[in-house]
C-alpha cells in the first residue's frame, strides 16, 4: 500500500488522487461498485477526480468526506516554447516560480467510437523562472498572461498528449518530493497537504474500521472552484453511490441512513504562522497540538457536533484543538456545508493544522496527522445516530 509520502507526491492532480485512492482500496479487498462484492470488504467507485467508497454493515451510516483537488495552473494552450496559463483555485502562485513543476491530468482518447479519460503525467519537469531582481523583478501583483510562462522546450513547446486527443484537462503542479524537517523529523513538508493528508487518513481509517454500521468516504472534486460541478460535494453523486451500495449490501434506504447520520467534514485548518500570529484568533490551532475542531457560520459545525467531536476524540484519546477564524478576516470554506445542504446529515467540520495553505509547499506536523488517522477509525467503529436535538453515540 502506498506510503503518505508516495501518495502525497504522485497524486499530481485529483484524477491521480482517485486512482492512486481507488488502487489502496483494491488491494485492500475492494471491488467497484457493480462487480460482485459477496466475498469484497466493500466497493467504491471513480468518477472524474472524485472517489467514493462504502464497507458492509448495518444499522446506520459513518461517513468521512474531504476533497481531492488543490490550487494549481491550469493549462490552456502552448505559445512558442512556453505554455499559457491560468489559476485553477485561490493558490499562493508566487510559490510556484523557480520550481520543478510536472504537467499532469487527463487526456480524451476515442476508441471505436467511444470517448475515454485516461490519467497522463510529464516525464519531464518545467519551470517557471523569476525574472530577476536586477532587471525590476519583486514580489508584486502577478499578471499571468505575462508571467505565468513554464517553460517546456526551447523549440516549440508540445503537452504530453498524442495529436489524436480530443481534448484535454492539465495543469502545471508542483513536482517536489515531500521531506521531514525539524531536528527531530516532526514536520511534513509537501505539495497537497492540502486535502490530500484528509484523503489518506480517510481511505486508511476505512480499510481498518471494525465497525457494524456501513462506512463511507466520499473524496469530492472541485472543492478549490466552489464544489458546483458533477464531481463536486453540491452534486448527488455520492448520494446515488451510496443508495447502490447500501441496496447491495441490503442495509436500508440511504437517504434516510443520512438524515440521522453524523459525519466528519475533513480539510486543513491554519495553525499560527510563527512570523504571523497577528492575522490569526487567540484561540487558533497549533502545530502538533492535534486535530482542530472548526468553527464559522462558513462551516457546517454547530455546538451539537462539535460535542459529538470531542466524545469521539476521547474515545480515540486524541487532543483536541478548536479553530475560529480571525474575526476581522474573511473564513475559507469547504465541502462539509454542502454535503449537510444534500444530506441532512449532522457535519463537523475537523482538520490537521498546518501552514502555507494553497502554497507548493505546505507544512503540518505528523503527530496531528497519526492523530486524524486515529480519530477516523475510532468514528468508523462506533454507532452515532441524530434523533431531533439528541445524539446518541455506542
Amino acid at each position: 500500500m502506498q506510503t503518505l509520502n508516495e501518495f502525497l507526491q504522485t497524486s499530481y492532480t485529483s484524477y491521480h488522487a482517485a486512482q492512486n485512492g481507488a488502487n489502496m482500496l483494491r488491494e485492500a479487498g475492494f471491488v467497484q461498485l457493480g462487480e460482485s462484492c459477496e466475498k469484497a470488504k466493500g466497493v467504491y467507485r471513480i468518477v472524474g477526480g472524485s472517489l467514493f467508497a462504502a464497507k458492509k454493515g448495518q444499522g446506520g451510516v459513518n461517513v468521512v468526506v474531504s476533497h481531492t483537488d488543490s490550487p494549481s495552473l491550469r493549462i490552456t494552450g502552448t505559445s512558442g516554447g512556453t505554455l499559457t496559463v491560468e489559476p485553477y483555485g485561490g493558490g499562493l502562485y508566487r510559490t510556484f516560480f523557480d520550481r520543478k513543476l510536472k504537467i499532469a491530468g487527463r487526456v480524451i482518447i476515442e476508441e471505436n467510437g467511444v470517448l475515454k479519460a485516461q490519467t497522463v503525467c510529464s516525464d519531464y519537469e518545467t519551470v517557471i523562472p523569476s525574472l530577476a531582481v536586477h532587471l525590476g523583478g519583486s514580489d508584486g501583483d502577478l499578471n499571468f498572461s505575462r508571467d505565468g510562462k513554464p517553460i517546456v522546450s526551447l523549440g516549440n513547446a508540445k503537452l504530453p498528449v498524442s495529436e489524436t486527443a480530443a481534448g484535454y484537462d492539465l495543469f502545471c503542479v508542483p513536482a517536489e518530493t515531500p521531506f521531514t524537517a525539524g531536528e527531530k523529523g516532526e514536520l511534513l513538508c509537501s505539495p497537497r497537504i492540502d486535502n490530500l493528508v484528509s484523503v489518506y487518513c480517510s481511505l486508511r481509517a476505512l480499510i481498518a474500521a471494525k465497525g457494524k454500521a456501513v462506512n463511507a468516504v466520499a473524496c469530492f472534486n472541485n472543492e478549490e472552484t466552489g464544489s458546483g460541478t458533477r464531481e463536486g460535494a453540491r452534486a448527488p453523486l455520492f448520494v446515488s453511490f451510496l443508495g447502490e451500495a447500501c441496496k447491495a449490501f441490503k442495509a436500508g434506504d440511504a437517504h434516510e441512513l443520512l438524515k440521522s447520520a453524523f459525519v466528519f467534514s475533513c480539510d486543513g485548518a491554519h495553525a499560527v504562522h510563527p512570523a504571523y500570529p497577528d492575522r490569526s484568533a487567540s484561540t487558533a490551532p497549533v502545530l502538533g497540538g492535534g486535530v482542530a475542531i472548526k468553527r464559522n457560520d462558513r462551516y457546517a459545525t454547530d455546538a451539537l457536533a462539535a460535542a459529538t467531536a470531542r466524545a469521539v476524540f476521547a474515545r480515540a484519546e486524541q487532543s483536541v484543538q478548536t479553530y475560529f477564524n480571525h474575526p476581522d478576516r474573511r473564513c475559507g470554506s469547504t465541502v462539509g456545508l454542502a454535503f449537510a445542504n444534500i444530506t441532512g446529515a449532522t457535519v463537523c467540520d475537523i482538520g490537521v493544522p498546518q501552514l502555507a495553505m494553497h502554497s507548493a509547499l505546505e507544512t503540518c506536523a505528523l503527530s496531528d496527522v497519526a492523530a486524524l488517522e486515529a480519530i477516523l477509525t475510532t468514528y468508523f467503529g462506533l454507532s452515532i445516530r441524530r434523533n431531533g436535538d439528541e445524539i446518541t453515540i455506542a
